[in-house]
């Protein structure tokens, strides 16, 4: 029997080791206890496993077991994903946190299947079970479902869009593997490892470049998550929601927005007619969702009630005049208006611009970088462009690829203008102080496209990644002070 037992042990070693740990890593991080049941299940598992893997290497107090055994207990038996609840830093909290966070997370599916169930006119019912089915098919959960349009998707159409994102992640991983030699573990144990060392979010892996960097140079790094502190530190809830209405944010700023508007809730006819008097285009953008998904540029010609049906029959929208964008701006990219993102903040009642990009259309009608644009860092003080471009696939572009105009060097028209709006808006709705601006660059004017209150600086240090340039540094001090910082 003793024999058996030590065969059985021998063999696990052997696989723990095929696997590519050293012995003393199993033997540091209790491997030998796993059953051969979870032997199989971690083969089979590459996230949860690089997902243990990168925790155990950056938690000195936690074991490559426990965190395997607890992010499987919170996918099995808590319906948490493995990204999510590691993420959100459940692998080192008490069951009941778990809990609690497991039901917001519940919560937060029932408020998708709902909004599909309003957007589609389909019951509660009916929502909630097309959800799942796409969750068990195609891996998608609720939150995706809704917020990039799935259910207007054919099940051809959904596995086409899956195939392509498989694909693409796998040429970002053959980009990386070319220039490390690692195999396509290591790059996904890697993402991880940046995630839990450095605060990278994974989806920002690529486009910042990180396996071309140090330690020294990773610590410098933007993190997705410095955005929620600013907020939390700076803007009321009740401010927060202004923004996060692209109604109530119209109506509030609507003498900075600077164009006419309508909701197709209750708009009678005639009210239609009024607002799109003298008008040659209309933009319209769902209420409730975000990234360019569902926007769309519609001609003001022929039948004026032919139009009018057709908006009222669309999910919520909201319906507003075109804005008329510089004649240089219109030279990278003429078919869509061509933005500036502004990060500003106002500290002890002083107006702090303390970072910016521009994003240019490639295609279609959106400037949004993950709807086929691209986007280039900008220096704050001047409003210059000072990086090259850098598209969704993360390619550095010198010109802009459709009217070949360059980036880097270029002055954005009334930069002055810019910073002045960005500070109006900050100073007109009490409790906001932290807002990443949407600006639009007209002949005249700049005028505001949106506020956002926690806008992704993570995006804007992409933009600098090719650089290898931290700018963790240009806002670190504002930041409450936490051991983490």
């Amino acid at each position: 029997m003793r024999f058996l037992e030590k065969l059985s042990e021998k063999r696990k070693l052997d696989v723990l080791q095929k696997l590519g740990y050293s012995e003393e890593f199993i033997e540091k991080n209790e491997m030998m206890n796993l059953t051969k049941e979870e032997i199989r299940f971690m083969k089979e598992n590459d996230i949860i496993r690089a997902l243990s893997d990168a925790l155990s290497e950056t938690r000195e107090n936690l074991t490559f077991v426990y965190v395997f055994r607890i992010i499987r207990l919170g996918l099995e038996e808590y319906d948490l994903e493995p990204t999510v609840f590691t993420f959100n830093g459940m692998y080192n909290k008490d069951i009941e946190t778990i809990e609690a966070f497991a039901e917001k997370m519940a919560n937060k599916r029932r408020n998708s299947v709902e909004s599909v169930a309003k957007s589609t006119g389909w019951s509660i019912e009916k929502a909630q079970s097309e959800a799942e089915r796409v969750k068990q098919k195609y891996g998608y959960n609720y939150t995706e479902y809704y917020t990039n349009v799935l259910f207007k998707l054919t099940d051809e159409e959904i596995a086409a869009r899956k195939e392509a994102e498989k694909k693409e992640l796998q040429r970002c991983i053959d980009w990386v593997k070319g220039e490390t030699g690692w195999t396509d573990y290591e790059v996904i144990k890697h993402r991880f490892y940046c995630k839990f060392a450095y605060g990278v979010n994974p989806h920002f892996y690529f486009p910042t470049r990180c396996w071309e960097m140090d330690d020294k140079t990773l610590k410098k790094m933007i993190r997705l998550s410095d955005s929620g502190k600013l907020k939390r530190k700076y803007n009321t809830q009740k401010a927060n929601a202004i923004l996060n209405n692209k109604v109530r944010f119209n109506e509030v700023f609507s003498d900075l927005i600077g164009r006419k508007f309508w909701v197709n809730r209750e708009t009678s006819y005639e009210e239609f007619c009024q607002f799109a008097d003298g008008l040659d285009e209309i933009f319209c953008k769902p209420v409730d969702l975000s990234r360019g998904v569902g926007t769309m540029k519609l001609k003001v010609e022929g039948n004026l009630k032919e139009l009018y049906d057709y908006l009222m029959a669309q999910p919520e929208l909201l319906v507003e005049e075109c804005v008329k964008q510089h004649h240089e701006m219109s030279e990278f990219y003429e078919n869509a208006v061509n933005t500036v993102r502004l990060f500003c903040l106002l500290d002890h009642d002083e107006f702090v611009p303390f970072a910016s990009f521009v994003r240019f259309a490639e295609q279609g009608v959106a400037d949004n970088i993950g709807a086929g644009g691209l986007g280039c860092g900008v220096d704050v003080a001047t409003g210059i462009i000072e990086t090259k471009g850098l598209d969704r696939w993360h390619r550095l572009q010198e010109v802009h690829p459709v009217s070949g105009k360059k980036f880097e060097g270029f002055q954005i028209p009334h930069w002055d203008k810019v910073l002045e709006i960005a500070e109006q808006g900050l100073r007109k709705l009490d409790g906001l102080n932290y807002v990443g601006w949407d600006i639009a660059i007209c002949e005249d004017k700049v005028v505001l496209i949106e506020g956002n209150s926690t806008p992704s600086i993570a995006t804007y240090q992409s933009f600098y990644g090719y650089k290898h340039e931290g700018r963790r540094y240009l806002y670190r001090k504002y930041l409450k002070k936490d051991p983490e910082n």
